[in-house]
C-alpha cells in the first residue's frame, strides 16, 4: 500500500512537472529574441507616388515605416502605385555581435568600394579582421546621410556601384510592388536603379538588415516590407504661332506708326491661334519645361517632338533649339534672332556634334517634322538643364493654292512630346496644337440694267489694319493671294468673271477697303471704298495633361497599365478645341459668311451693283432733235402771229 502511494505521488509529480515545463519549452522554440541563422529573409517594396498622393489629399504624416506591413497605408495609397520602377539589391556583408573588453555591440561589414563612396575612414571602423572591415550602424547611417547631402553626386556613385555589383529585382507591378525572397541573412543595400517617365526624384538609397528588430524592440523578423517615397512630375508642352514681323518690317520702334498699333502688337505676339493671308511666313515655337532630373536613374532616354502640319502649310526646314532659364525670355524670338536672345544654349542641326536631328516627311497629305534628341543632346539635357525650358523654333509658309482651308475649321498644327527615362518601356505623351485661320471674299458684280460687262470692272483691295494692298494671281474671277504691296500702283487689279463672280482666297481677318477703280462704259463707279471687316475665329485650345501617374504602358493596349484611370477606361489624351465662329461686316452692317466644304464662315458674301449713268446731250445725238423741235416751235409761233396780224383791220 505504501508502495502504491509512493508510485501515485511520483506520477502526479511527474505530470505536474510536464504541465509546468511544456509552455516553457514551447516559448523557447518560438522565441525570436535571438537570430535563427538557419532561416532566410525577404524584402518587399511598395512604390507609391507621394506627390500625387499629397495632391489627392492623403495625409502622409499618418503613416510610419516599421519594416512590417502597414495595411492602412496600402489602402490609402493604392491608386497612387507606380509601375515600372526597378530596385537593385546587394548583400554588402555579414552582421556580427562584437564583444571586446566587456563591451558588446552589433557591427556590420562593408566592402571597401562602398566605404569610399560613403566617405568612411579606417578610424571609423569598429573592427578589422583580415580583409573584412566592420562598422556600427550609427556610423553607417551618419555617413550615408552626410554623403547624400550633395544628393546627385552620391546617388550617381551608388547607382553606378549597384549597376556593377548589385542584382536587379523585378520592376514594380501595377500595384507598385516588387519582392525578393530566400535571401541569405546579412546587411543589404537597396538602390532605385530605373525609373519610369514620371519619377523625378528617386528614393535615397537605404540599408536593410535581415533579419530586422521589431519596432518595439521585442524580437527579430525575417520578412521586411519597405514603403519608400518617390516624388513625381511631368514636363509641359505649349505650341504657339505668330505672324513673322521681319517680312513686314515691323519693329518696336515703328509699330506705333501702323494704322492700328493694338492689332499689330497682337499679330506679332506668339499665341495659340493666328490669322494669316496666303504666302505669309509664320513663326512657330513649341515650349517645354524639362522635368526634374536628380541622378542617372532619372536621366531622360527619349525626348522627342512629333509635329504635324496641315496640308495648307509648308515647312521651311529651318528648326533650331534654344534652352532658357524661363519662358518669358523667348517671347520675342524667332529662328532669325535666336542667337541674340539670351539663351543658355542654342542648338542647330548643322552643328559639328548635333544635339538633335530634324526629319521631315509626309504622312498622307500632311507634312511632318520629327525633332529627336541625339545621344549628345540627351547627355547635355540630363547633366545641365533640369527644370529649364527647351524651345523649338521654326518657320512655315502658308501655301498659295487650294490646300489652305478657309473658315472656322482652320489649319491646325499638332505637336506631341514623348519622353522616357531609364525604365525605357514606360513612356508618356503630351499633345498641343496651334491653328492658322484664313478667309476669302465671294463677291457678285451686277449692273442695274443687267447689260454691263463684269470683266471690265476692276478693284484694288487694301488691308486697312496693316496698311498694305493685296497681291494675287488668278483668272476667270478666281484669285489666290500671293503677297503684299506697299503701294496701290503695285497692287493687283481684281476683275470678276463674265458671270460677275469675284472670289479672293486666303486673306487674314482684318479690316479691308475695296475700291472700284474701273467700271464698264456707261456705268457709275462707286462713290467711295467699301469697308469690310472680318472678326477671326476664336479658339480655346486645351492641351493634354500627363495623367497623375503617367501612361506607363509597354503598349497602348496593355490592360495592366497604371495610367491613373480604371483598366478599360479611355485615356483623355486628345487636345480639346472650343471655337467661336468668325463674323464679318460690310460698311458696318452684318454680312453673311458661307462655307468652304466642311468649314463654316469661310467667305464673306458681297454684292455690288453699278448703276447706269444719266444721259447727257451730244452733237448729232439727242441735242439735234431738241434744236429741231425748238425751231419748229418757234416757226409755229411766228406763223400764228402773222395770221393774227392779217385779221386785224387796218387803221
Amino acid at each position: 500500500m505504501r508502495i502504491k502511494n509512493m508510485i501515485k505521488k511520483a506520477t502526479v509529480a511527474a505530470l505536474t512537472a510536464v504541465m509546468i515545463l511544456a509552455p516553457i519549452v514551447n516559448i523557447k522554440a518560438a522565441s525570436s529574441d535571438v537570430i535563427d541563422t538557419s532561416k532566410t529573409g525577404s524584402i518587399t517594396i511598395h512604390k507609391y507616388d507621394m506627390t500625387a498622393a499629397k495632391q489627392g489629399g492623403v495625409n502622409l504624416d499618418n503613416f510610419t515605416s516599421t519594416g512590417k506591413q502597414n495595411t492602412a497605408a496600402e489602402a490609402a495609397l493604392e491608386k497612387y502605385a507606380i509601375k515600372g520602377v526597378e530596385f537593385s539589391y546587394l548583400r554588402v556583408g555579414d552582421v556580427e555581435q562584437q564583444s571586446e573588453n566587456g563591451k558588446i555591440q552589433m557591427i556590420y561589414e562593408l566592402p571597401t568600394a562602398l566605404q569610399q563612396i560613403l566617405g568612411l575612414a579606417s578610424s571609423d571602423a569598429a573592427k578589422t579582421e583580415g580583409s573584412k572591415t566592420y562598422f556600427t550602424s550609427q556610423i553607417i547611417n551618419d555617413k550615408l546621410a552626410q554623403a547624400l547631402e550633395d544628393n546627385t553626386a552620391t546617388k550617381d556613385k551608388l547607382e553606378a556601384y549597384m549597376g556593377q555589383s548589385g542584382t536587379a529585382m523585378d520592376e514594380t507591378n501595377a500595384n507598385g510592388v516588387t519582392s525578393k525572397d530566400k535571401l541569405p541573412l546579412g546587411l543589404y543595400l537597396i538602390v532605385e536603379t530605373k525609373a519610369p517617365e514620371n519619377v523625378t526624384y528617386t528614393t535615397n538609397p537605404w540599408f536593410v538588415q535581415l533579419p530586422s528588430t521589431d519596432s518595439n524592440g521585442d524580437d527579430w523578423f525575417y520578412d521586411v516590407i519597405c514603403y519608400p517615397k518617390n516624388e513625381t512630375g511631368n514636363p509641359t508642352l505649349d505650341k504657339r504661332v505668330r505672324n513673322n514681323p521681319d517680312q513686314d518690317n515691323v519693329t518696336t520702334a515703328n509699330a506705333d506708326k501702323l494704322a492700328d498699333f493694338t492689332s499689330a502688337r497682337n499679330e506679332y505676339k506668339y499665341q495659340s491661334t493666328v490669322t494669316a493671308s496666303k504666302a505669309e511666313r509664320l513663326d512657330y515655337q513649341f515650349i517645354s519645361k524639362l522635368p526634374h532630373i536628380t541622378s542617372s536613374t532619372t536621366y531622360l532616354s527619349t525626348y522627342t517632338f512629333d509635329d504635324k502640319m496641315a496640308k495648307g502649310m509648308t515647312y521651311s526646314k529651318d528648326a533650331v533649339i534654344a534652352i532658357y532659364e524661363n519662358r518669358d525670355a523667348a517671347d520675342s524670338t524667332n529662328v532669325n534672332n535666336v542667337d541674340k536672345s539670351g539663351a543658355i544654349a542654342v542648338w542647330k542641326s548643322s552643328d559639328t556634334d548635333p544635339k538633335f536631328t530634324a526629319t521631315y516627311g509626309k504622312s498622307g497629305d500632311d507634312s511632318t517634322m520629327k525633332i529627336e534628341m541625339t545621344k549628345a543632346g540627351l547627355n547635355e539635357l540630363n547633366k545641365k538643364y533640369s527644370d529649364k525650358y527647351i524651345m523649338v523654333y521654326y518657320t512655315a509658309k502658308v501655301n498659295t493654292d487650294d490646300s489652305v482651308v478657309l473658315g472656322d475649321k482652320g489649319n491646325p498644327n499638332d505637336v506631341s512630346l514623348t519622353w522616357k527615362r531609364t525604365s525605357i518601356n514606360y513612356y508618356d505623351i503630351l499633345k498641343d496644337e496651334s491653328i492658322v485661320y484664313s478667309y476669302g471674299y465671294d463677291l457678285t458684280k451686277k449692273f442695274s440694267d443687267g447689260k454691263g460687262d463684269p470683266t471690265k470692272v476692276k478693284f484694288v483691295v487694301q488691308n486697312k489694319s496693316d496698311n498694305y494692298y493685296l497681291v494675287a494671281t488668278g483668272s476667270n474671277g478666281v484669285y489666290q493671294v500671293t503677297g503684299k504691296s506697299a503701294t496701290e500702283a503695285d497692287a493687283t487689279q481684281f476683275s470678276p468673271s463674265s458671270t460677275g463672280k469675284l472670289v479672293i482666297n486666303g486673306i487674314e481677318a482684318d479690316e479691308y477697303g475695296f475700291t472700284e477703280t474701273h467700271s464698264d462704259a456707261g456705268y457709275s463707279l462707286l462713290k467711295k471704298e467699301v469697308i469690310v471687316k472680318i472678326t477671326e475665329t476664336k479658339a480655346n485650345i486645351t492641351p493634354t495633361e500627363a495623367n497623375i501617374t503617367g501612361i506607363q504602358s509597354k503598349s497602348d493596349t496593355d490592360s495592366t497599365a497604371n495610367d491613373g484611370v480604371p483598366n478599360g477606361a479611355a485615356l483623355k489624351n486628345d487636345v480639346t478645341v472650343q471655337t467661336t465662329a468668325a463674323s464679318a461686316t460690310v460698311d458696318n452692317t452684318k454680312a453673311t459668311m458661307t462655307k468652304q466644304d466642311e468649314s463654316n464662315n469661310a467667305y464673306v458674301n458681297m454684292e455690288i451693283t453699278n448703276q447706269k449713268q444719266f444721259m447727257l446731250p451730244m452733237t448729232g445725238g439727242a441735242g439735234s432733235y431738241l434744236l429741231i423741235i425748238a425751231g419748229v416751235v418757234a416757226a409755229g409761233c411766228g406763223m400764228m402771229i402773222l395770221r393774227r396780224n392779217k385779221r386785224q383791220p387796218q387803221k
